[in-house]
């Protein structure tokens, strides 16, 4: 698994929990369950393992939470991208209802996994709202509204003066309220997972570059540029960073660039003033813009981009969304500009696959990362701990492989811009 070498600097990277003490490998070892990728994904999945005695190696090219997870808006979003009526037409009547529960209680695992192991992650949890970034989006919010509450979700749709009090923005005509949302310090969050599961016994290795993973007798052999590691499980927890290690699971995932900014710290007037209550902020635009304050004295904005590096035209689009949501900030106010991946399918709902004994892959969290990411976790520890495929939280699929993958650079750097278009059309009608 090889990452490009530069460091993206993001906010996050200079307020995080120190590193923690991470393993070496040297040689040939075994273990009961190597882990490819240590994001909060295999952090999470080597944490429970490990709490129940078994042995776990986690592998990653890059230090804990380089990727995605140490690089995320940290928002913990407890409800799928797609409607529900949809996952159960994908996935059927009963795997559907798991995927959908798991989804709505998503923000419940989190939380509880950070009050239960004291992490030290900035968490905050006083709600989620949604956005209408027109007219017909707020049609669509009323229809989330009555489809998520029939699966039992706490969610409401507000407006007006309640609206321009919780968001402290008039940027929105409505917008949905789900009280159980939340958001935390996306790296120190993934920092603390690493403590914690090496206090529960597991070895957490970096740098290590995982070069192949090749079936021997009954057990499997992860070569990596240091040594081997000989287990009975492989866990492929890399998202979109995923290389062709596995054969094929590159194909099945689009990796898609999301952008962010963070401003100067804020006066106390200035920070009281944006998301007085603690909220998070996200919107129904296609090109999204979402929110938040880092629980200390800046506020964050992102969205879409083509660049992890936050290139020009990436940092244009961030402060056209300051302008738009809170035109007060100006870019002088802005101090951090950073990017990373997120993995996107089809269907807008993460993949576990199970391609031989031995081997699981998950990813494909579709911007929602912190709270599925931490759910998927738990889902491969059950597995690898003996929990029948066809009774997990997610179900274990085949591979599909994303139309034209061949065109997926292409497609990133200019699917911002043709969807951000279609954005500004829909505003213009009303």
């Amino acid at each position: 698994m090889s990452h490009a070498s530069n460091p993206v600097k993001s906010l996050w990277s200079h307020t995080a929990v120190e590193p923690p003490v991470t393993d070496t490998l040297e040689g040939a070892t075994s273990t009961d369950v190597t882990i490819i990728g240590a994001g909060i994904t295999g952090l999470r999945t080597a944490l429970e393992l490990a709490s129940q005695g078994v042995s776990v190696t986690v592998l990653d090219a890059q230090q804990p939470g380089w990727g995605a997870s140490g690089r995320s808006g940290g928002q913990v979003n407890p409800m799928a991208p797609t409607d529900p009526q949809s996952i159960i037409k994908k996935l059927g009547p009963a795997a559907g209802a798991r995927v959908i529960n798991s989804y709505i209680h998503s923000a419940d695992e989190v939380f509880g996994l950070i009050e239960r192991h004291g992490l030290n992650c900035d968490s905050v949890r006083k709600g989620w709202l949604r956005g209408a970034h027109c007219t017909a989006a707020i049609h669509n919010l009323e229809k989330d509204v009555v489809r998520w509450t029939e699966q039992g979700m706490n969610i409401r749709l507000i407006d007006g003066d309640e609206l321009q009090t919780l968001s402290g923005t008039s940027a929105y005509r409505a917008a949905t309220l789900v009280p159980a949302g939340g958001c935390l310090h996306p790296l120190s969050y993934t920092r603390e997972l690493v403590r914690v599961a090496r206090e529960h016994g597991a070895r957490v290795c970096f740098p290590h570059q995982v070069k192949s993973v090749n079936r021997q007798n009954s057990q499997w052999q992860v070569t990596t540029d240091k040594g081997t590691v000989t287990s009975d499980w492989v866990v492929f927890c890399t998202n979109a960073y995923t290389d062709s290690t596995l054969k094929g699971l590159r194909k099945t995932i689009i990796p898609l660039i999301s952008v962010q900014a963070a401003t100067r710290p804020l006066s106390p007037e200035e920070y009281a003033e944006y998301l007085p209550g603690g909220h998070t902020l996200s919107d129904t635009r296609r090109v999204i813009y979402y929110g938040r304050k880092d629980n200390r004295n800046r506020l964050l904005l992102g969205s879409h981009g083509s660049d992890e590096y936050c290139a020009a035209p990436d940092r244009q689009r961030l402060l056209d969304a300051f302008k738009s949501v809170f035109p007060k900030l100006k870019e002088q106010d802005i101090e951090y500009f950073w990017g990373g991946r997120l993995a996107f399918t089809p269907d807008h709902l993460p993949h576990l696959h199970e391609p031989d004994q031995g081997i699981l892959a998950a990813l494909g969290y579709n911007g929602r990362g912190i709270a599925m990411a931490t759910v998927m976790g738990r889902v491969l520890a059950e597995r690898v701990a003996g929990k029948r495929a066809e009774d997990l939280d997610y179900p274990t699929t085949s591979y599909s492989k994303v139309p034209f993958h061949w065109a997926r650079d292409v497609g990133v750097h200019t699917a911002a811009q043709y969807l951000g278009f279609r954005d500004w059309l829909d505003i213009q009608r009303g």
